[in-house]
């Protein structure tokens, strides 16, 4: 761990007693609201309600902020047994699911916060509708997430810092104690470039590793307090849909960590490092194949039913079906290829885009909307991937997704 002038053990042996000072009950209906902690809050999401075309009946895009987005997963039997302070890192989440009920327990523990201590609780529904802002330096856990899948769209900060370690600013403490860390946060808020760089960093090494996220603890060794990580054993059991990604090529193997046993942090896969949130009713679809004309499309399931597949015609016109069900494996679709979703029951889908780099006089379709769909009958052979398709560098799509949702949001809210 990089060390600073000022890392000494009077710089770490910090604590305050908690005192839980509120609880709030946030009726279902709402979706902005302050709370005692400065900087706590709930925003209105930037949500789309989808025509029930293909399914769809709603998408949720990226709200204010950097535009990063990360997924977590959590198993029916998910629990948590401490509290994580982002020293260098907002947390902004958005949970979906089936309406679950989740409690949020929030502790101020930043060093020069008037609320030092105070400690709240949050009991509120899933919905898609809002965003659940946590500042840095406040420490939080939260019950009910079996099932639940939560998007963090992080804003990130740096400084000279005790208290941060950059490949994992997350301090933690049991929930059972009855003093909780007092932590120094960062000042400067990393410019949006960065952000970037900071995600494709997370991409590249969670592409790797793979293994158990570690849980950072306050320890004291040698009369010396410091910081110890601790990481599960937990690994990732292999799947068929892995066995067959190189033969098939469209199915690829996500960039996560693990959270818990089947629990995983997902993180972007494209180098635009934004995605959207596809809630989808398989019942309700009319059956009809769909391509995009100007854009490579990955889809991830993350919750919901397993009864859901991907049809896809190939090139051959041969039609190809990958089950889903999976949050590690996603399925990469070339521009041009007929798919549709099949199965029952509801599900959401992480929706990432590449975009072809197009001459001028070819952008006759706006972004996200380059969709032609067919009926059965009428979906012949899937265009062939082109060798020399090239695609809009990473930060330009990633400028223009956040564009088109600030633009989104003035017009709905």
């Amino acid at each position: 761990m990089p060390k600073t002038a000022d890392a000494g053990p009077a710089a770490l042996d910090r604590t305050t007693v908690r005192r839980h000072t509120g609880s709030y009950h946030v009726p279902y209906d709402v979706t902005a609201m302050d709370f005692s902690i400065p900087g706590a809050r709930l925003e209105t999401a930037n949500v789309t309600e989808g025509d029930g075309s293909r399914g769809v009946v709603r998408v949720t895009r990226i709200s204010r902020g950097p535009g990063i987005t990360d997924y977590v997963t959590h198993e029916k039997e998910f629990t948590y047994s401490t509290f994580g302070i982002h020293v260098g890192q907002d947390d902004r989440l958005t949970f979906f699911g089936e309406g679950q009920r989740i409690t949020v327990h929030l502790i101020d523990c930043r060093e020069d916060s008037a609320r030092l201590g105070d400690e709240i609780t949050i009991h509120m529904a899933v919905s898609p509708h809002r965003v659940l802002i946590i500042p840095k330096g406040v420490a939080h856990t939260l019950d009910g997430l079996g099932g639940v899948v939560t998007r963090d769209e992080p804003v990130w900060y740096a400084d000279r810092n005790p208290d941060w370690e950059p490949d994992n600013d997350l301090v933690s403490f049991l929930r059972t104690a009855d003093v909780a860390p007092v932590v120094r946060t960062n000042r400067h808020e990393l410019p949006v470039a960065a952000h970037l760089l900071v995600s494709r960093m997370s991409q590249a090494t969670n592409a790797q590793v793979r293994g158990a996220y570690g849980a950072r603890f306050r320890v004291s060794i040698g009369g010396r307090t410091t910081y110890a990580t601790l990481r599960p054993a937990w690994r990732a059991a292999e799947t068929e849909a892995e066995a067959e990604a190189d033969a098939r090529r469209m199915i690829v193997r996500n960039n996560f960590v693990l959270t818990g046993p089947e629990s995983f942090t997902v993180v972007p896969s494209t180098d635009s490092c934004t995605s959207d949130v596809l809630e989808v009713r398989l019942d309700g679809q009319d059956g009809r194949f769909v391509r995009h004309e100007y854009s490579r499309r990955h889809l991830t399931w993350l919750a919901g039913s397993t009864d859901a597949s991907i049809e896809v015609i190939t090139e051959d016109g041969e039609h190809s079906v990958i089950p889903l069900g999976d949050p590690t494996i996603g399925v990469r679709i070339p521009p041009g290829t007929w798919y549709r979703l099949t199965g029952s029951g509801r599900i959401w889908l992480r929706s990432e885009m590449e975009l072809l780099d197009l001459t001028p006089w070819q952008l006759d379709h706006p972004l996200g909307r380059d969709v032609t769909t067919a009926d059965p009958a009428q979906a012949g052979p899937s265009r062939p991937e082109q060798e020399d398709d090239r695609y809009l560098p990473g930060p330009a799509l990633h400028a223009l997704a956040r564009m088109e949702a600030k633009a989104i949001a003035l017009t709905t809210h």
